[in-house]
């Protein structure tokens, strides 16, 4: 894989990337978040492992620029400050996986190569739809009725994995491994709200359509008890 790392510490960095080269990876390694956000911007990346703290841009405000512009490379987010609020930060502005320091290389390379099969799998099709919703991966764009709508960066990798599969039933564990990257750093609370604001959304979306009629916002992805979700293809 294409690796961007984007850490300021010297030493650390030529660590990441000697063992990242070892396992086969091409790795560019960046130290300033102004040059990193740019770069970003021009090269599309398998994977990138993005430092929360950086000299002249944080990563966090690096992260949010790219999702904006629709930078939708798999990020996995680096920082010192291991508490709840940051984590909880980090992921809303975008990141699809995150790690405190200090952390093992073992379990940083297992997560990149899980990142890296999540973009493989999402990138086999670029346009996905069903009935009037449009929804575009590389573009990072989604039409409702031929109308662009916006959703957050979880919310638009949710509803492409169900797009891709509608009438599949995805367990909560699967929906955590594919859209956040790990189940072990999500919470139910936090998919089940996910799904909960995508179902609003949706569901306002299809009111201003003129050539559907739906009734039940909660019926377009449904829960199926004791198993999951899918997203019903008859919208």
């Amino acid at each position: 894989m294409w690796i961007l790392l984007v850490e300021d510490e010297k030493q650390l960095a030529g660590n990441l990337k000697r063992g990242l080269e070892e396992e086969g990876h091409v790795v560019e390694v960046i130290r300033d978040g102004e040059q990193a956000e740019l770069q970003g911007m021009v090269s599309d990346y398998d994977v990138v492992i993005l430092d929360w703290r950086l000299p002249n841009r944080d990563g966090k405000q690096i992260l949010q620029h790219w999702r904006k512009e629709g930078r939708d490379f798999p990020v996995l987010m680096l920082t010192a400050l291991g508490d709840l609020d940051h984590k909880v930060s980090g992921l809303d502005a975008g990141a699809d996986d995150y790690m405190s320091k200090p952390f093992s290389f073992e379990e940083l390379l297992a997560r990149v190569r899980a990142l890296g099969r999540r973009k493989s799998e999402i990138n086999d099709t670029e346009t996905v739809s069903t009935g009037p919703i449009e929804l575009d991966s590389r573009k990072h764009k989604l039409n409702i009725c031929g109308i662009e709508r916006t959703l957050r960066p979880k919310e638009f990798t949710l509803l492409e994995l169900l797009l891709k599969e509608p009438d599949a039933v995805f367990s909560k564990t699967q929906i955590a491994e594919r859209v956040w990257g790990s189940a072990y750093h999500v919470s139910d609370n936090t998919i089940e709200a996910t799904i909960s604001t995508l179902r609003q959304k949706l569901g306002e979306s299809l009111e201003e359509c003129d050539e559907v009629s739906w009734d039940d916002s909660n019926s377009i992805i449904e829960t199926i008890r004791g198993a999951g979700y899918r997203l019903n293809s008859r919208c």
